[in-house]
């Protein structure tokens, strides 16, 4: 099974993608175990692309592709924005208060504790980071 979003940044409804997410997940068994997953993962990295990407392209794509492949699911998010890879992002000191702790970065650690495996590359003008569910 393989699904497939791709939108002009400017154009990118996050609740539209939510609720595809969430009809295929209720059409999916394997999927509705891994629907919260999913869900961090796109609000985490799409709203960055959002927030962030569209201030270095104008005309900004972002592509989501959700593919499962025997019991493994891949989520594929990619963009045609500047390079950034999200992965390089420092790790939360966990053990400060939230008030003492910087701002940001949280969310991803939070994506990095869910997942089987997570991967970032620059190709083709194209950031795209592939985790395994």
């Amino acid at each position: 099974m393989e699904y497939q979003h791709k939108k002009a940044i400017a154009d990118f409804d996050m609740k539209l993608l939510n609720a595809e997410i969430e009809a295929l997940c209720a059409e999916n068994e394997l999927l509705s175990a891994r629907q919260f997953t999913i869900e961090l993962i796109l609000e985490e990295l799409v709203t960055n692309i959002i927030k962030y990407g569209s201030k270095t392209r104008k005309n900004g794509m972002i592509e989501i592709r959700l593919l499962i492949e025997n019991e493994k699911v891949v989520l594929v998010i990619a963009d045609n924005t500047n390079a950034f890879n999200p992965l390089e992002v420092d790790t939360p000191d966990i053990s400060l208060s939230a008030e003492e702790r910087k701002i940001g970065g949280l969310g991803l650690f939070l994506v990095r504790k869910k997942v089987q495996s997570i991967s970032y590359e620059y190709r083709d003008g194209m950031n795209i980071v592939e985790a395994i569910i």
